[in-house]
């Protein structure tokens, strides 16, 4: 639904109206798979792959790297395709509905663990599976992400919208870093408990992509004008504005990403406590849950840029804390730490979150059409590029510095993984991956929230030029120069 006004014999469209609550809470049920997924992929599968079916943390990182380097460049493609999409279900929904049994089938294949044949061959396979899944993933993704920013263009709706989605998301976060490994642990052999995690999860996420597709209605005034070409893939990357959002986004992201992958190893090597991994990270992510009014809230009454820069601040100070805690410490620090990192992270993303749709505003007064989908497809090209590079360096800094993989003991037909001491160095290692790389990536995305001028105010005046223009409905000379102020300093 959109208001309507009438002015100078023509309809104005306005499209910053609220959204009903149900709409809010149905779209956001494709967050399980957006939460979820990366979650599961982020704290497990690497240790799956080297703790599980016996690949080196070299080639566990060249699944990475070529798996999320092969992903990225289908997202920006993904991007065009469904910005120039025209159909009776919309520009979105058609690839949401396509992908999602899609998804079932590429993640059981990417956790079925083989245990034969040589180290090479279950690398190409996993390398294949990983693919196959990112392909699939960025189908559903890169469509249902750029819908967010077209469900309402007011800057305090669109963080109402990113409050229930980030609790719809850590929900499912929750759901997928705690219970994965329970249903592992249920199975004598891990390896039938991983085939029955992953149909389980694959149910989990395919079902809310089909209930989105039925229940979300997208806007038809947003597709209507000119088609992007693939020439203007890389138009965004044009944008200061949205150079200045990759920066803020990335460091948090690549931190959370890194944090993600090592904290297994970190459980198990640094702290001794792998039978924890479930609890602790449980810990963080419900405080995140919990926290996410409050970060929703603080937004509101202050700004999107201000509740980024305080959740790096916090996260970073986390970080550091990190090299306080070891296996000596106190039971319950860990869960202290992790209680606050999570609180500290909920900011962070609550601010991200919302602040890519008013990115999108920028380019449509630029490039003059709406293009959400190129924008979140190019986002996601460099997000993996640089997710990809960040994994393979982590995972080739532990095979440097001496990695030692779990054995496997076979007894009464049972066979078991055994992990094995690791050396002080790699332990080192961990730590310093979990912490000091951590505050690094997030320097940047800190610095460049500090310099954000795009303002509640400014953006306000922003969506009613855009809705005039989009209307057909002239522009004052007054409102043509106050708007190109706005916007001018942000290319």
């Amino acid at each position: 639904m959109c208001f309507l006004i009438k002015a100078h014999n023509k309809t104005y469209y306005r499209t910053d109206e609220k959204i009903k609550t149900s709409t809010k809470w149905f779209f956001s049920l494709g967050d399980i798979f957006s939460g979820g997924f990366f979650n599961i992929v982020n704290f497990f599968y690497a240790f799956f792959l080297t703790n599980v079916v016996g690949i080196s943390p070299f080639w566990a990182g060249a699944v990475f790297l070529v798996g999320n380097l092969l992903d990225a460049l289908t997202d920006p493609g993904m991007g065009i395709i469904t910005d120039n999409t025209r159909t009776k279900f919309g520009r979105r929904r058609p690839y949401i509905i396509l992908g999602a049994p899609l998804v079932l089938l590429a993640f059981v294949m990417m956790w079925f663990p083989l245990s034969g044949g040589t180290e090479i061959s279950r690398v190409v396979f996993y390398m294949f599976a990983f693919v196959l899944m990112n392909t699939v993933t960025t189908i559903v993704q890169v469509p249902y992400l750029s819908m967010a920013a077209e469900l309402t263009t007011d800057y305090n709706e669109r963080t109402s919208l990113t409050n229930v989605r980030m609790l719809v998301s850590v929900t499912s976060s929750i759901i997928c870093a705690v219970v994965p490994m329970l249903i592992v642990g249920a199975y004598q052999d891990v390896r039938t408990g991983y085939i029955v995690m992953s149909v389980i999860f694959g149910l989990f996420f395919t079902l809310p992509l089909i209930l989105v597709f039925l229940k979300v209605k997208e806007r038809k005034q947003f597709s209507q004008g000119r088609k992007a070409t693939f020439a203007d893939m890389f138009k965004p990357l044009r944008l200061r504005i949205f150079r200045r959002f990759m920066y803020i986004y990335l460091g948090a992201i690549l931190a959370m990403d890194i944090i993600a992958m090592i904290f297994a190893y970190y459980m198990t090597y640094s702290l001794n406590r792998f039978d924890e991994i479930s609890f602790v990270l449980g810990t963080l992510l419900v405080s995140q849950v919990l926290c996410v009014p409050l970060a929703s809230w603080f937004a509101k009454r202050t700004s999107k840029i201000t509740a980024i820069i305080v959740g790096n601040v916090g996260w970073a100070i986390c970080a550091a804390a990190s090299f306080l805690i070891t296996s000596s410490s106190p039971w319950f620090s860990i869960y202290i730490l992790a209680s606050v990192l999570g609180i500290f992270i909920g900011f962070t993303l609550i601010g991200y979150n919302s602040l890519f749709g008013d990115v999108t505003e920028i380019g449509e007064y630029y490039l003059g059409y709406r293009a959400e989908g190129s924008f979140y497809g190019i986002q996601q090209f460099v997000r993996k590029c640089c997710s990809a590079v960040a994994n393979w360096f982590a995972l080739f800094l532990l095979g440097i510095t001496g990695f030692v993989s779990p054995i496997e003991v076979v007894e009464n037909g049972i066979v078991e993984l055994v992990s094995q001491p690791q050396t002080p160095l790699v332990l080192f290692t961990i730590n310093g991956i979990l912490g000091i790389v951590s505050i690094i990536l997030l320097i940047p995305s800190t610095i460049h929230a500090v310099i954000w001028k795009l303002t509640k105010e400014n953006h306000a005046k922003l969506i009613a030029y855009l809705d005039r223009k989009r209307s057909g409905l002239e522009v004052s000379a007054e409102e043509e120069q106050e708007v190109k102020e706005i916007c001018e300093p942000l290319i």
